[in-house]
């Protein structure tokens, strides 16, 4: 089984110091996140349906081997609007024919319930989307159904997995799949936050008790499973990388296979003594 761990998103001001080099611009933070990271969701894409144009310029920015995971427009993921089907059908085929995407993430709202004209439509979205992949994260625990996987593996559609806060009607954290993917997307356990701001819903930290359930759950897959991604969403204040960084780690020590970024990290600053700043 093969790990790729990643973040979702990666163009946050409030990075710059936890993560990022004091001084970062936005267009230079994509080439500083893919020397320690092999992916990323990109979320620019769920507020407006991206051309081939974005896509490709992101492409040109990251070392060749870095993947992209693009998310559904909420136009589609929310509205259900068909409209917008082809041209994000376009863009996401040709990050597919440049070899940089692993997949399409396409989040549901909390307000969409299982019933007949929902699965409808992810049927119709597995469809016109399979050959790029499409992993499909329910909110509502309506979804939590034990035919669920079997439906969307005969669609070819990854079930994704969740960590989030144990709130009634929320879709229930756990390992669950329907492929042979396994698909993460880790947001917060902070349950008084999750109906505020985005930016208050995702502020949490994750300790190493937590990772470590996520290891040993996903390790216990491994019979079944051939790769897993595992995004971390708790995107405010630098969490999201930091997590995602001590995750690798635990991984690794657990001697899991854990993809390396593809390009190598920016050499550590070198301290200078009195008499080299001399010229002795």
């Amino acid at each position: 089984m093969t790990i790729w761990v990643g973040t979702s998103g990666y163009s946050y001001p409030d990075w710059v110091g936890p993560f990022y080099p004091e001084g970062t611009r936005s267009q230079r933070m994509l080439a500083y996140y893919s020397q320690h990271f092999p992916l990323v969701e990109l979320n620019f894409t769920f507020y407006r349906p991206p051309t081939p144009e974005m896509l490709v310029r992101r492409a040109d920015q990251v070392p060749a081997g870095f993947q992209f995971v693009v998310k559904v427009p909420r136009s589609i993921s929310h509205e259900e609007r068909p409209d917008d089907l082809p041209l994000f059908r376009r863009a996401a085929e040709e990050l597919r024919r440049r070899g940089r995407l692993l997949g399409l993430l396409c989040q549901l709202p909390q307000a969409s319930h299982h019933d007949r004209r929902r699965l409808d439509w992810l049927d119709r979205l597995g469809a016109e989307l399979r050959d790029c992949r499409l992993a499909v994260e329910f909110r509502h625990r309506s979804w939590a159904r034990p035919e669920l996987p079997a439906w969307l593996a005969e669609r070819g559609l990854d079930l994704v997995a969740v960590d989030a806060p144990a709130i009634a009607q929320l879709y229930p954290s756990g390992l669950v799949q329907s492929t042979g993917r396994v698909y993460v997307r880790l947001h917060s356990r902070k349950a008084g936050n999750w109906y505020l701001s985005d930016r208050e819903r995702y502020e949490y930290d994750y300790d190493d008790a937590a990772l470590g359930e996520w290891v040993e759950g996903v390790l216990r897959t491994a019979g079944r499973t051939q790769e897993a991604l595992l995004l971390f969403n708790n995107c405010h204040h630098g969490h999201a990388p930091a997590n995602a960084r001590r995750l690798m780690s635990l991984f690794q020590n657990a001697g899991a296979t854990v993809v390396a970024p593809f390009a190598a990290p920016p050499p550590a600053p070198v301290q200078r003594g009195l008499f080299d700043e001399m010229g002795g």
